[in-house]
C-alpha cells in the first residue's frame, strides 16, 4: 500500500516549486507523482531535472484536456491497492508531519477515504485561516460551504475511486465537491484531527467562482433533498452578488480583502466556540 500524492501542473512553474519544497520538507519520503502535458519547456524541464534527483517518482504525460482529466488519468494507472492524495501544483502540506500523520491513518482505517482539516492561504502567500476538519462530512455543508472539506486534505483509495468513476468531467470547477458527495453515499469517511494541507487562493477555483456557483447550484439539485430547492437557488443568487462584489474589491485593494477575510475567520472562530 502507497499513498500517492499526485500533483497535476500546467504552466505554473512557480507553483509547482512551492509544492516540491513542501515535498522535500515531509520528515518521511512522498511518492509523488506529476501529471503534466508537454508544452512548456521551462516547467518541463523542471520537473525532469526533480524526477533525475528522485524527489518526483513518477511523471505521467496528459492531454491537456483540463484538471479533472487529467486527475482521472492518473486514477486509472494507480495501483488498486495504493491511496490518492491530490495535492495541486501551488498548494502545500500543512507542516513537515503531515503526509506522516496521513499514513499513519491509513494504515489503521477501515474506510475508502479519509479528511482532514486545511489551512486556507491568500494568492501572495499569507495565511488567512485554519479551517479544521468536521467530525462528520455532510452533503449539506459541504455544497453550502459549511464546516466544508478541501479535496487538497481528502485521500481516497484507488479501487475506490475507480468504483466512483473518478471526477465527473461535466463539471469544470467543482468537480471534487461532487466527488466527495457521491463517495459519502457508499462510505462516509474518516475524519483526521490534523491539518494536512494549505489552500491557496488565486487558482482555478477563485478565478473561476461564478462558474463554479453555477455548478454547484446543480449538483445541489440532483445530491441534496427537494426541501432544499428554495435555500439552493437563493444561496445561488447571494453568492452571485457577493462574487462580484468580492471581485471588484479584490481589484481594487487586495491586501484589504485579505484583511477583511482574515477578521471574518477571526470571528466565526470565536463564535464557534462560545
Amino acid at each position: 500500500m502507497r499513498v500517492n500524492v499526485l500533483t497535476v501542473v500546467k504552466d505554473d512553474l512557480e507553483g509547482m516549486k512551492r509544492t516540491s519544497e513542501s515535498v522535500v520538507q515531509q520528515k518521511i519520503p512522498v511518492h509523488w507523482i506529476v501529471v503534466t502535458p508537454r508544452g512548456d519547456l521551462h516547467l518541463n524541464k523542471y520537473i525532469k531535472n526533480q524526477r533525475i534527483a528522485g524527489i518526483v517518482k513518477a511523471v505521467i504525460e496528459d492531454e491537456g484536456l483540463g484538471v479533472y482529466p487529467a486527475m482521472n488519468q492518473a486514477i486509472k494507472l494507480c495501483d488498486k491497492e495504493d491511496w490518492i492524495w491530490f495535492l495541486n501544483a501551488g498548494d502545500t502540506f500543512a507542516d513537515c508531519d503531515s503526509y506522516a500523520k496521513a499514513v499513519n491513518a491509513i494504515e489503521k482505517t477501515t474506510h475508502s477515504w479519509v479528511f482532514g482539516g486545511h489551512l486556507l492561504g491568500s494568492d501572495s502567500g499569507g495565511i488567512l485561516a485554519e479551517i479544521p476538519a468536521p467530525k462528520k462530512f455532510k452533503p449539506s455543508n459541504q455544497l453550502f460551504s459549511r464546516k466544508y472539506i478541501s479535496h487538497q486534505s481528502a485521500i481516497f483509495n484507488a479501487q475506490f475511486l475507480e468504483r466512483l468513476k473518478g471526477f465527473n468531467p461535466h463539471y469544470k470547477i467543482a468537480a471534487d465537491w461532487d466527488l466527495m458527495v457521491r463517495a459519502w453515499q457508499i462510505c462516509e469517511g474518516e475524519s483526521i484531527d490534523a491539518i494536512l494541507s494549505v489552500f491557496y487562493m488565486g487558482g482555478l477555483s477563485t478565478s473561476n467562482r461564478q462558474k463554479g456557483n453555477q455548478e454547484l447550484l446543480e449538483i445541489r439539485n440532483v445530491q441534496l433533498q427537494k426541501s432544499y430547492i428554495f435555500k439552493n437557488y437563493w444561496w445561488y443568487f447571494y453568492r452571485s452578488g457577493r462574487n462580484y462584489i468580492v471581485r471588484k474589491f479584490e481589484i481594487i485593494n487586495p491586501e484589504m480583502a485579505n484583511s477583511i477575510r482574515k477578521f471574518r475567520f477571526f470571528i466565526n472562530k470565536k463564535l464557534q466556540r462560545n
